[in-house]
């Protein structure tokens, strides 16, 4: 009997050991994507790829791309906040989500310190841009530094010399590139903005454009004390109506309104209407813009393009404002660590230079500064991208995006003003912004009477 009984339990054993074990479920990280680039819809297979990719090499955890139109994504992430169903990430954010955001962000600082990460390879602005006092809300993917794209066939049509690639060149001035968009300017007869024959009202090419950029960004570049702050040091004294950007808003508002070579609200919108990206509608000869238009745009051009400096100012300074994105976790959410593992592996040297292909953002680390270079070289390979990275040493601090007491107030303010100049209800800039700066007088003065 007693056999009988051993030879049961050892069957037994042979049979639990023989058993599969169960798979383990893997942990699910979602991305929500949507409030800044990476809903193009070139971009969304790459990061289905790059998904793909995570997946078949990690065993404990998925993830999965969340695309969110960018005209729902605000409010679809404050109802998933709201609602206890929070992505584990978010991204690939801009300064200006961060602080719109601020609130909802989790501190990754107890995870920097439990495994000592070394945050050396990142480049040292991208890690300034994306702390606070209160917290660090992420590591760096990438920056944005900024010049001007232009239409070379505009250019050879009409006889006007390129753009100066040489950031030592000191005549490339913002009164130099309205000198030649005047001429790269034309009406549907093809008389240019110089002409006394010029017809404002029948406009088909318009020399220059800043239009993806809010006023903050528009008047970052003039060198106001704040540069692309509208207060002072301490966020209490409002200084919108400085010298320096009534100069810069004046310059914007003659643009539209005098000289006629920069698009004005209503012209714009029916720019927008073609679908197309400003340069790529073929009707801007010269765009200002970032590194992330190198990811949404520029795709399948019937024309050549060229890159050039950010010219220099009134006062003899260039100033290329900058962006930068990297993912956040939010403090709701749930499987924190594993969003953790998926944030470092994004940005890890490995990948960073994958991602940052998709979304057009120079990695924030320094050892994959010349992989990156080579791969964007290989696809834009007549752009002469020095000009691009040269750029980060120009970059606008404080920043245009950066925190302010009620952000969302004061650009609201800020961009209100900015649309009476595009809509020609009031082309005088020192009236427009001593008015606004009136309005964000009141804006600080109610936030800091709130503040213990």
């Amino acid at each position: 009997m007693k056999h009988k009984l051993r030879w049961v339990l050892l069957c037994c054993l042979v049979l639990l050991i023989a058993a599969p074990v169960a798979a383990q479920e893997k942990v699910k990280v979602t991305i929500f994507v949507g409030l800044g680039t990476g809903t193009d819809p070139d971009q969304i297979p790459k990061q289905e790829a790059l998904a793909e990719k995570f997946n078949a090499s990690h065993d404990s955890i998925e993830i999965e791309f969340l695309i969110v139109p960018v005209e729902e994504s605000r409010t679809r992430l404050l109802a998933m906040l709201a609602g206890g169903n929070a992505p584990q990430l978010v991204g690939p954010n801009g300064i200006s989500t961060i602080a719109q955001f601020f609130d909802s962000w989790a501190d990754i600082t107890p995870f920097l310190e439990a495994e000592q990460f070394d945050t050396t390879d990142f480049y040292a602005p991208s890690l300034e841009l994306n702390s606070y006092p209160e917290m660090n809300t992420g590591l760096p993917l990438g920056l944005f530094p900024s010049f001007v794209l232009y239409n070379i066939d505009m250019f050879d049509a009409s006889g006007v010399d390129y753009p100066p690639s040489d950031y030592a060149d000191t005549s490339w001035t913002m009164d130099e590139l309205r000198n030649r968009a005047m001429l790269l300017t034309l009406d549907a007869n093809g008389y240019d903005a110089t002409m006394p024959e010029f017809d404002a009202e029948n406009i088909v090419q318009w020399g220059f454009s800043d239009a993806w950029s809010d006023m903050r960004g528009v008047l970052t570049r003039w060198g106001a004390p704040g540069i692309g702050r509208p207060t002072s040091d301490d966020f209490k004294t409002a200084t919108a109506n400085s010298e320096e950007w009534i100069y810069g808003l004046q310059w914007f508002s003659d643009g539209m309104w005098v000289d006629h070579f920069i698009p004005n609200g209503e012209q714009q919108t029916g720019i927008e209407s073609t679908g197309a990206a400003p340069l790529d509608s073929g009707q801007i000869a010269m765009f200002y813009t970032h590194t992330w238009y190198l990811g949404e745009a520029l795709n399948d051009l019937p024309f050549e393009v060229g890159i050039a400096p950010a010219p220099f100012n009134q006062k003899g300074e260039r100033i290329a404002r900058i962006h930068a994105d990297n993912f956040t976790i939010p403090e709701t959410a749930t499987n924190k660590e594993e969003a953790w593992e998926v944030m470092k592996w994004l940005t890890s040297p490995e990948q960073i230079v994958d991602v940052c292909l998709i979304y057009g953002c120079v990695p924030a680390r320094a050892s994959v500064a010349d992989d990156f270079r080579a791969a964007l070289q290989e696809r834009f390979p007549d752009l002469d991208l020095n000009v691009a990275f040269e750029a980060i040493n120009y970059l606008d601090a404080p920043n245009h995006e950066s925190w302010v007491p009620e952000w969302g107030r004061v650009n609201d303010t800020l961009n209100y003003a900015y649309g009476l100049i595009a809509s020609g209800e009031n082309t005088d800039a020192k009236a427009v912004l001593d008015e606004t700066n009136a309005s964000l007088q009141q804006i600080l003065d109610e936030y800091w009477a709130k503040q213990p």
